[in-house]
């Protein structure tokens, strides 16, 4: 069988870029399927140099997380709060001092989790269950933390023979229950002393958080909203990170292509999704987010016909780092304006990757993307040129830090940086389509991570 494994500059080439279903074969079915994966579990994820970078940007002494993103970011745990979602899952703390031990807030039962020492993570500050604080004050009107805190405590069988994972468990269990913090509130508290952080700006990722060190004697600490802090953080991946994203991202992209392949017509949106869902669990994803037709409102005729374009926007996750893939695909032949469309997305698409290398910006590769699907006869209300950070979240980087005084952020590509330029051209009466790809910011250009081939497949 002929080979298409096609680079991007080779699709542009008259129909190049068209690629019918009949082309993938069982063999590249299989092939995309990973099996076995990397162990690649080792250190904590957050880019320390840029925390660091950032704090000193804003003048902050400390960062307090509750978003369970953020709090697996600095500690390298998900709690079992988030798996039960329950209100407060977790806290992490993270001081400025370089030698400052990270801190996990949470509940007895990660000790668990932690004691198994498996990979780097956080170390644990457990809370109970304490008294109100309301009657608990000192001569000074300072709240001091209630006494006997309690939690679970799993028993333990007399006379068993522990496995050396359970002998870790017992240990940690028996550690956490005689250090109690007296709930969430205090065990914050208590993180951020031991970080030498008792007065100044600390950035949160949520203002309850500044509702919980009220109650606590932490009157000296001013907590600032601080989401787009994180999100800055993060736009800079270490090697782990990256490490997860490439397998991430290639399994995102397999099962996009995957899916488009299973389409018939008369499926509908559910249809479509839940083929897109297995095929993640095949190579290990878990689902995000799946889109087919019109972002939104689904698809035109609430199903698949013939004739029609439609774009699919597949976002998936692998150890919660994700992928984003976008392709366009028609079942029967396609018109002479789809064919000038794609053209116009793939020559835009051409630009705009020719470009990415450090020190650009956002807006850049915007008008790059823009200009050259305009010039090349794309309607100009039909057309959006995005790029975006990939990461722990789909869509990861802040667009204004109004509580810093920036209105707007124009981000400049930095090496390591992991994101995407969607390039969607959607016009309700005629179709969508859409063309994206996650990719790598390295010194010189971008490292693709996914397959960068058929930008329209026809079925």
């Amino acid at each position: 069988m002929k080979n298409f494994n096609l680079d991007r500059r080779s699709l542009l080439k008259g129909t190049a870029g068209v690629l019918p279903a009949s082309v993938f074969s069982s063999e590249l079915k299989a092939s995309s399927v990973l099996n076995n994966k990397p162990l690649i579990d080792k250190g904590l994820l957050v880019n320390r140099p840029r925390a660091f970078e950032v704090m000193d940007r804003f003048n902050l002494q400390g960062l307090v997380a509750l978003d369970p993103i953020n709090v697996f970011y600095l500690t390298n745990v998900i709690t079992i709060g988030v798996k039960f979602r329950s209100e407060y899952p977790g806290f992490a703390t993270y001081a400025k001092d370089p030698d400052s031990e990270i801190h996990l807030v949470s509940s007895a039962s990660s000790a668990w989790d932690i004691a198994n020492g498996d990979r780097e993570t956080a170390s644990l500050i457990a809370y109970g269950f304490g008294a109100n604080n309301s009657k608990e004050y000192d001569t000074d009107g300072i709240p001091v933390e209630p006494k006997n805190a309690s939690t679970r405590k799993y028993p333990v069988e007399e006379n068993a023979e522990l496995t050396p994972r359970e002998k870790k468990w017992v240990n940690a269990q028996e550690n956490v229950h005689a250090n109690l913090s007296a709930n969430a509130a205090w065990g914050i508290a208590k993180a951020l002393k031991s970080q030498g952080i008792t007065k100044g700006r600390v950035a949160v990722d949520d203002m309850r958080i500044a509702d919980l060190l009220a109650s606590t004697d932490m009157v000296n600490i001013e907590c600032v909203p601080g989401y787009g802090v994180f999100q800055l953080i993060r736009m800079v991946k270490t090697e782990q990170e990256i490490a997860y994203q490439r397998i991430g991202g290639q399994n995102n992209g397999d099962a996009c292509l995957a899916t488009v392949r299973s389409i018939e017509i008369g499926m509908t949106q559910d249809e479509v999704v839940q083929i897109f869902r297995v095929e993640c669990a095949k190579r290990g994803n878990d689902m995000t987010s799946f889109i087919a037709g019109m972002p939104g409102g689904g698809l035109p005729d609430g199903e698949i016909v013939e004739g029609k374009p439609y774009l699919v926007d597949a976002v998936s996750h692998f150890k919660q780092y994700h992928g984003d893939t976008a392709r366009t695909f028609i079942l029967g032949e396609p018109s002479k304006e789809v064919m000038k469309r794609h053209k116009a997305n793939q020559t835009a698409r051409e630009a705009v990757y020719d470009a990415i290398k450090p020190g650009v910006k956002y807006s850049e590769l915007r008008k790059t993307g823009y200009d050259v699907m305009v010039k090349s006869g794309m309607p100009k209300d039909a057309v959006f040129v995005t790029p975006h950070s990939v990461g722990l979240q789909h869509d990861d980087n802040p667009l204004s830090l109004p509580q810093f005084g920036i209105d707007r952020i124009d981000h400049v590509l930095e090496e390591n940086m992991v994101l995407t330029v969607d390039l969607p051209y959607l016009q309700v009466g005629y179709g969508t389509g859409h063309n994206e790809d996650l990719f790598r910011v390295t010194k010189t250009g971008y490292e693709p991570l996914n397959s960068e081939q058929d930008p329209l497949i026809i079925l």
